[in-house]
């Protein structure tokens, strides 16, 4: 069977750079809240994120750089985050800088914490394990796509 036939379990990612900088050593984390705090279970260093284009839109290139695909996706435990909660949420850190929460701008929970509601089975697979994110000039904002 082609990779592409199978069923891809995890999160993979879509990141697109818009801020003018390559970015290193940047760490998504999974976790629950509990009573309105951020605890993080798992997380994921991405490799170098890439500026591909310093005149966005340019439709012309290659605007974007995927990780974590086929059998490298990133399968954090989220039975450990069910534990905290039944949804599920993310920072992302900078190098050398404090995490944050990462808000949902591209899909219909615009100013929304990015989140997700654990499934029974505790499994993320296929398209529905897809993030995109997005590195703008001043912050960075995601979208992911789940059952929910």
């Amino acid at each position: 069977m082609e990779d592409e036939d199978r069923d891809q379990f995890g999160f993979t990612f879509k990141v697109a750079n818009k801020s003018g900088m390559e970015h290193e050593n940047v760490r998504i984390t999974i976790g629950g809240m509990e009573n309105g705090e951020f605890i993080g279970t798992d997380s994921y260093i991405f490799p170098k994120i890439l500026v591909l284009s310093n005149d966005w839109p340019d439709t012309t290139g290659n605007q974007t750089q995927s990780f974590a695909f086929y059998e490298e996706r990133w399968n954090p435990n989220l039975a450990e985050v069910k534990v905290i909660s039944n949804r599920a949420y993310f920072t992302i850190e900078l190098e050398g800088e404090e995490p944050i929460l990462l808000y949902d701008n591209f899909g219909s929970n615009q100013g929304e914490l990015v989140s997700f509601e654990i499934p029974e089975d505790n499994v993320i697979k296929n398209d529905f394990g897809r993030m995109d994110i997005s590195f703008e000039s001043d912050t960075i904002l995601g979208d992911l796509f789940v059952w929910d």
